[in-house]
């Protein structure tokens, strides 16, 4: 119990820091003395790679799997297409398995849906392995247009089913660490909660 009170702890912590950094304040909203105050953002190369985690999916508690599957990608793709947004774990996914192409208003938001940050997407479905798809950012992205993320679901040697997630970035609007952080912490709830929805 003291280490679930422990990560839950340290995970508040790390979204009220991703909600609450300086370069992600509202520089558009007429205040411009306010941006003129923040901390200055490290200059950072553009279309660039920003992270590249792989998960299991399945029982999850904190960082550490208790329960992994032995699944076909094609279980988690049907489950996906049964009902996207009831497993993948951001504010404003649609219902229904997205179209290619297909514009989506997602927003990275912190605990209670509070500090919720502007992240639209398209999506498009991936044609280097199967069973995978990007979002590809659209204007007013805090990662910056055309960034991107890629899903991609796949069975390893000894049956057990995997998420990797390999996301570049061409304008991030936040420091690297704290994005880093923010987005492992989503997609490893992701796996949980798909392989909640798989058992």
């Amino acid at each position: 119990m003291k280490k679930i009170l422990a990560a839950a702890g340290s995970a508040v912590l790390m979204v009220t820091t991703f909600l609450t950094a300086p370069a992600l304040a509202d520089t558009e909203a007429g205040h411009p003395a306010a941006a003129a105050r923040q901390a200055p953002v490290t200059p950072q190369a553009t279309d660039r790679v920003l992270y590249d985690v792989d998960f299991f999916v399945g029982e999850r508690v904190g960082a550490k799997d208790v329960r992994k599957l032995k699944l076909k990608p094609k279980k988690a793709w049907d489950e996906l297409h049964r009902c996207f947004n009831c497993s993948f774990p951001v504010d404003g996914a649609p219902k229904k398995f997205p179209k290619e192409n297909q514009y989506i208003k997602l927003k990275a938001c912190g605990i209670g849906h509070l500090g919720c940050k502007n992240a639209p997407v398209r999506y498009h479905k991936s044609n280097s392995y199967k069973y995978t798809w990007f979002f590809l950012a659209q204007k007013g992205h805090f990662d910056g247009k055309d960034s991107m993320v890629r899903f991609r679901f796949y069975d390893d040697k000894q049956g057990f089913l995997r998420l990797k997630v390999y996301a570049t970035v061409t304008h991030p609007t936040i420091p690297d660490a704290i994005n880093r952080e923010f987005a492992t912490s989503k997609w490893r709830a992701f796996a949980h909660i798909l392989g909640m929805h798989l058992e």
